[in-house]
């Protein structure tokens, strides 16, 4: 809550009645439009927005890496397959669980298209909502701009992925004619057979027996051989359930990418208007700021005569608003500087005013002071001046900078008489 009473007591001091009420209405409504701008639920929730729409993306990434994972097993269970066939009636049998192993892994690849699906559409709903906190989306743009990034680097990976399936899936074909073609001369490539079982390490000890029983098994075989069809058939359907899904998740993801692109656009327009308007607000705060310091250095200098000899026995030789200009060319810009002697010693009163200073304002002070005193070689003392000051802030001073006196400016006229003036 603005306490626009306060405001206006402190104005009033240093403007006219009509000006006071001017300038506490200009500082009520910015504070006001700075509020309405930018609040921090609204910056909350457009973070965990973001943040869902990344999370989005990442399992998307992770379901066509299992869909990649899954083709590449195929394949190895289709080598296995061509390998069994040529070798024992034991294979045919791993064949047939390889297969149904297969079939449960696509039936899994349906369901994760299905949540993909889901997945879109929650990005559709955190879509609307980042439309509703675009006000403050100057920082998070940028970390949008990164994660979009990102997503084309994920989408150029998938369509990668989907080429190296189709490519897999080209070579599973090839090699299902082979092995009807391998099963054909099945009798022809018996002697082969045998050789290829003695290189065989693993199956060395059973060569033997399993040439045997080969005519044995022919006819269980040729049975296994029509089986191995039928399913074949049902992969070749399965796949193509795959392909008319994956050209489904194409356009999703196409439709994804276009509102992407109007999101950015739009962000960027919002982005332009809020730094217009926060450019406008902070030239505002920085004129009325200024106002209200120079205000107050020139209510209370007319006390520093008194104030120099009372409380530091230093005779003022002269005082002065001055912007010390060090040998570089750079410079600091002193509220007061106040230059007098005390005894035999030359030394300085150098004084910082605010309306309410807070921590940083008392961390500059410090920092010119530091500067100050290694350009002049001078004893410096300094006094902070203030309307008022928050608990934290006097706190801050006397653990951080003890060395600094902090001063209200209705001190001024209560304890030091403006009459007095510089001894010639």
């Amino acid at each position: 809550m603005i306490d626009t009473h306060k405001i206006y007591n402190a104005l009033k001091a240093n403007f006219s009645a009509e000006q006071a009420e001017a300038l506490t209405n200009i500082i009520s409504e910015t504070i006001l439009d700075f509020n309405r701008l930018v609040t921090k639920q609204e910056l909350g929730e457009l973070k965990e927005a973001i943040k869902e729409l990344s999370e989005a993306q990442r399992r998307t990434e992770e379901r066509l890496n299992e869909l990649a994972e899954a083709q590449r097993r195929t394949e190895e269970r289709v080598n296995e397959l061509a390998e069994a066939q040529r070798r024992t009636e034991e294979r045919l049998n791993e064949l047939a669980e390889a297969q149904r192993r297969t079939e449960e892994r696509l039936n899994a690849l349906a369901e994760a298209q299905r949540r993909t699906e889901e997945r879109v559409n929650e990005l559709a709903e955190a879509q609307r909502r980042t439309e509703e906190r675009l006000n403050e989306l100057a920082e998070a743009q940028r970390r949008t701009e990164e994660r979009l990034n990102a997503l084309a680097e994920a989408q150029r990976r998938t369509e990668e992925r989907v080429n190296e399936l189709a490519e897999a899936q080209r070579r599973t074909e090839e090699r299902l004619n082979e092995l009807a073609e391998a099963q054909r001369r099945t009798e022809e490539r018996l002697n082969a057979l045998a050789e290829a079982q003695r290189r065989t390490e693993e199956r060395l000890n059973e060569l033997a027996e399993a040439q045997r029983r080969t005519e044995e098994r022919l006819n269980a075989l040729a049975e296994a051989q029509r089986r191995t069809e039928e399913r074949v058939n049902e992969l070749a359907e399965a796949q193509r359930r795959t392909e008319e899904r994956l050209n489904e998740l194409a356009e999703a993801q196409r439709r994804t990418e276009e509102r992407l692109d109007k999101l950015a656009h739009e962000m960027t327009e919002m982005r332009r208007e809020f730094y217009a308007e926060i450019k406008d607000i902070r030239q505002q705060l920085g004129g009325l700021s200024m106002a209200v310091g120079y205000g107050i250095e020139d209510r209370i200098m007319p006390y520093f005569y008194d104030l120099a000899e009372k409380d530091y026995g230093i005779t003022l030789k002269s005082l002065d608003r001055r912007n010390y200009i060090y040998p570089d060319g750079r410079y600091d810009e002193v509220n007061i500087y106040a230059e007098g002697v005390k005894g035999d010693r030359v030394c300085l009163i150098i004084a910082e005013c605010k309306a309410q200073p807070g921590k940083k304002d008392v961390d500059r002070f410090s920092d010119m002071l530091s500067r100050l005193r290694a350009a002049t070689g001078l004893e410096v003392y300094p006094i902070l001046i203030g309307y008022v000051f928050s608990p934290e802030v006097e706190m801050y001073v006397q653990t951080q900078y003890p060395e600094i006196r902090l001063m209200k400016t209705f001190e001024f006229e209560l304890s030091y008489d403006a009459r007095k003036k510089r001894r010639a």
